[in-house]
């Protein structure tokens, strides 16, 4: 339980929160190896149980064993205050209502016990020095005091997080590091990183559901790290690492977030203390849900619904619009120089490919574009359109901002919403798949099985928890070892194996870079590419970089 200073960091904060504090002081001094000192103003304990606090086992927690199945209390195991006296040196005032204060001295290795009336405050103040001054061997593993230090502040964090109607403050060798007063939820969360973010990129959004509650602080979806240090999860307020729900937050936002970049999130979720055992980790750190799929899936539609709001729709800008084309000279010259490279044109090159032909010769993809002649008569709505750059971006002026257009991006992102909206046959497969899923598995894949249907699967239950897959989208042919596995891992919604089949369809039949676009190809592109809802990639990437008039005048001084 205890094996650094951050270890007694963490559970008697968790003490003074179960004691109701509205105020928690944390001081430390030498990164914690010294000295730690917790002062809060919660319930303070009565004298016959400062006498038995420190012994192993010892709980005010729990009263039967039913209380197990019902834990609403961060600390309960009774094992915090004896591990702490067991290596350092314990010192504990409190005061309980309408009772005299009380001082409990606890020096185990010399057994030192003393417990005295003395002067003080409502609460509780615990003093923790000479960190494992009768454990030596583990004393010398113990890291320079600036990262205890570190790791003491986190924790303090941590802690203080879930609770914003709790004012903390922490103390690092007698001076105030952190103050954090009573507020909300989201305010608490930028007060706890104080500059590190921009305040109008933090959001707030919650779910409600029979069993939990769902709250997400989250970044928007420029917001981008390259690691997972963000994305963090509390569990009836503890922090709690458990990847799967990691999982789900990236799966939530794999439509905004390239390849290699991670969001910010913090979740908090509030469930019913049946369903969960935390009793499986000395720190508490890790979880046993009862229903961790259905959870996995209620995070992605939460966040999904979250980043909605971010969706970019031009089409809502230009309705009832019809766009006029204009063809610059600068892209006359830059056709001449593509006709120089002896390349194929996107056409020849998968004349052979059934299934691109079969998408581009779609409604949505036609070659037809409607030209309007005068600048009148498309009412502000005019794309000119100036040639390719590098044999992959687009360059087009809409108004006046002008944009780079990712041609591969744009294409895969096009043909890609075209799979998703279409009803594709079904293949019937020669052998039947057979696969079984555990109970709570099995649970979710039945309530979802009418999603599976009405994307093209047919599968059928055995028995028990066995099912059978007969058949598959024809688009999906050769991928049956990627739905299966997905179905068995029940790691996302339906909508995400749709994106993951989809995604990787489109990928390979979209234009490619180097590919030679003729201008009408070209244009009919961008026009599709401004409808996009949401103007990135299957994979997250951004389909353009934009830059307005006013912004490149900047750039080069003409303010």
């Amino acid at each position: 339980v205890i094996d650094r200073p951050f270890s007694v960091v963490r559970e008697l904060l968790d003490n003074s929160i179960d004691a109701g504090a509205s105020k928690i002081d944390l001081h430390i001094k030498g990164g914690g190896i010294d000295h730690i000192r917790v002062v809060d103003n919660g319930r303070g304990m009565s004298p016959k149980d400062m006498k038995i606090c420190y012994l192993p086992y010892s709980t005010s927690k729990i009263n039967s064993m039913e209380d197990l199945d019902s834990l609403n209390t961060l600390g309960f195991r009774g094992e915090a205050l004896s591990s702490i006296a067991a290596c350092s040196r314990l010192e504990i005032i409190s005061k309980l209502e309408n009772s005299p204060p009380n001082k409990l001295t606890v020096h185990s290795s010399t057994g030192k016990i003393s417990l005295t009336q003395t002067a003080g405050s409502e609460g509780t103040i615990i003093d923790v020095s000479d960190l494992f001054y009768s454990i030596p061997a583990r004393k010398k593993f113990l890291k320079k005091p600036s990262s205890e230090a570190a790791a003491c502040k986190k924790t303090f964090i941590e802690k203080a997080l879930p609770f914003p109607d709790i004012s903390f403050r922490f103390f690092s060798d007698n001076k105030l590091k952190i103050f954090l007063p009573s507020t909300t939820l989201k305010e608490r969360f930028l007060a706890a990183y104080p500059n590190l973010f921009n305040v109008q990129l933090i959001h707030e959004a919650y779910s409600e559901h029979k069993e939990y509650k769902l709250r997400i602080i989250a970044g928007d979806p420029a917001l981008k790290r390259k690691d997972r240090r963000y994305i963090q999860i509390f569990l009836n307020n503890r922090r709690i690492y458990e990847f799967a729900l990691i999982q789900a937050v990236e799966y939530g936002y794999s439509d905004f977030m390239p390849g290699g970049n991670y969001p910010v999130l913090f979740l908090f979720i509030d469930i019913n203390p049946s369903l969960i055992d935390f009793n499986i980790h000395p720190a508490k750190k890790e979880v046993r849900f009862f229903n961790l799929p259905e959870i996995h899936h209620a995070v992605v539609d939460l966040i999904k619904s979250f980043l909605s709001s971010f969706e970019y729709n031009y089409k809502k800008s230009i309705e009832n619009n019809t766009p006029s084309v204009e063809f610059s000279e600068f892209s006359g010259i830059l056709r001449e120089k593509n006709n120089s490279y002896k390349a194929n044109t996107i056409q020849d090159r998968h004349r052979d490919n059934k299934l691109i032909e079969k998408i581009k010769s779609s409604e949505s993809f036609s070659e037809k574009t409607t030209f309007s002649k005068t600048k009148e008569e498309s009412n502000k709505y005019r794309i000119i359109y100036m040639g390719q750059l590098f044999k992959l971006f687009l360059l087009a002026s809409i108004d006046e901002v002008f944009y780079f257009i990712d041609q591969h991006a744009a294409h895969e992102k096009i043909l890609y919403n075209e799979l998703r909206s279409k009803k594709h046959r079904k293949q019937d497969l020669l052998i039947p798949f057979i696969f079984e899923l555990d109970r709570s598995g099995d649970e979710l894949f039945n309530k979802n099985l009418q999603e599976y249907h009405n994307i093209g699967f047919t599968i059928e239950k055995l028995g028990n928890s066995r099912w059978q897959l007969i058949s598959i989208p024809e688009l999906c042919a050769g991928k049956e070892d990627i739905i299966i596995n997905f179905i068995k891992s029940q790691k996302g919604s339906v909508s995400r194996l749709e994106t993951d089949l989809y995604a990787d369809i489109a990928c390979k039949s979209a234009i490619k870079d180097g590919d030679i676009l003729d201008n009408t190809t070209a244009v009919n592109l961008i026009q599709q590419t401004m409808e996009l809802k949401n103007a990135r990639c299957p994979h997250g990437r951004p389909v353009w970089f934009q830059i307005s008039r006013e912004e490149l005048f900047h750039f080069v001084g003409r303010l």
